[in-house]
């Protein structure tokens, strides 16, 4: 009997994407790793991008097809056309579901849905652009792929997706953090170039209003001027993106502005580094669907102060101090404890390295690819 042929479209691949370049990467490599075992599913990567394909295993490239023209116009115009000559038993699509996709069974992820319910937090044709093709998502997918309980919750919430077709899937540990980053002249050297000197509280992410950047820095601010904190506040990841000026405003606005450094997005291979140097990790988010940073911080021994909102307690468990988002007292009060106070930072640190054990790819694509086999079995939901 043939190998089911599923094929993924990961049209975020080579984008620095973020969370979900992430996904994207760590579960095509993680399935195929799988799949090779199995000998009864083939994975076949959709790429919008030629630099997609060295993200992937060696191994998997040779089954890489790639659209044309690359990027979003391919995406748009050409990704129903490509899936169709493919011929897939099921398409999984990690981010959008194309038009013209015939009756084959679809399987696709939702990552998170803040742009249901925080629209004030996006340009107004993008959420409209984004709720319409998660509505097209609802209607055409045979089964729907959460990252989170809460993110499960949100999707039944907003939409007629029903709830057996809901399955939750919590992403893994990207496997740049399995890798030993704690010392040597490189880390210096690492830190060196981006402007940083230790001690350091680290923010992961992008300066989008739902994260809440504007926030964070009254904390920062809070926790100089009265907690007696002397550090850097580092800040990596886009600094531009939707709706920015705001966060940046208030970082330019601060008092200590000149130890806030923004170093941007930075090559994977220095981001552990950067993360397992840090005193602590502040994310106190509005809206997350998974929120990678926060495992990322656990799996590199830092203590995580993030938000009570959400899917991050689900994530975070007990191997965090939870705040309200909208505390800046809170917050700077709970950064100076995860700093300072040595039995809280060892409780903190301790189980955050045992909550990690939680959130495995290889977990991930075990669970995906017995849906794929569930979906094959389906016909087409209207």
């Amino acid at each position: 009997m043939s190998p089911l042929r599923v094929v993924v479209l990961a049209e975020r691949l080579g984008t620095s994407a973020g969370g979900t370049e992430v996904y994207e990467r760590n579960l095509l490599n993680a399935m195929h790793e799988q799949s090779m075992t199995t000998d009864d599913i083939e994975i076949i990567p959709l790429l919008a991008w030629q630099r997609a394909r060295e993200f992937l295993s060696p191994s998997l490239r040779p089954h890489c097809h790639f659209l044309a023209p690359e990027g979003k116009l391919g995406t748009a115009l050409t990704s129903g056309l490509s899936i169709r000559r493919l011929a897939p038993d099921v398409l999984h699509c990690c981010f959008v579901v194309p038009p013209l996709l015939g009756r084959m069974p679809v399987v696709t992820t939702v990552h998170d849905l803040g742009f249901v319910f925080h629209r004030e937090h996006y340009p107004v044709m993008l959420a409209a652009r984004l709720i319409a093709a998660l509505r097209h998502a609802v209607r055409r997918s045979a089964r729907l792929v959460a990252v989170s309980d809460s993110t499960k919750s949100d999707l039944l919430a907003a939409t007629k997706a029903r709830a057996e077709r809901v399955e939750v899937v919590h992403n893994g540990l990207d496997c740049q953090f399995i890798s030993d980053h704690s010392g040597g002249e490189d880390r210096q050297a690492i830190l060196s170039r981006h402007g940083i000197r230790q001690p350091y509280l680290l923010y992961a992410g992008k300066l989008e209003p739902r994260k809440n950047v504007g926030t964070l820095i009254k904390a920062y601010d809070l926790l100089r001027e009265d907690l007696r904190f002397a550090g850097q506040l580092v800040i990596m990841g886009s600094p531009r993106t939707f709706m920015w000026q705001e966060a940046q405003r208030a970082i330019d606005g601060s008092p200590f502005r000149s130890d806030i450094i923004q170093i941007g997005f930075v090559a994977d291979q220095e981001v552990p580094v950067i993360y397992a140097h840090a005193v602590a990790l502040a994310f106190i988010s509005l809206y997350e669907g998974f929120g990678f940073p926060v495992v990322e911080a656990m799996a590199s021994a830092v203590p995580v102060v993030c938000s009570n909102t959400t899917c991050l307690p689900e994530i975070a468990g007990e191997a965090a101090l939870l705040v309200d988002p909208f505390d800046q007292g809170q917050i700077a009060r709970a950064l100076s404890l995860a700093i300072n106070d040595r039995a809280v930072r060892r409780r903190l640190i301790e189980k955050g390295l045992q909550r990690t054990r939680y959130f495995t790819w290889h977990a991930a694509a075990a669970k995906m690819l017995d849906i794929y086999r569930d979906a094959a079995r389906t016909i087409r939901h209207t």
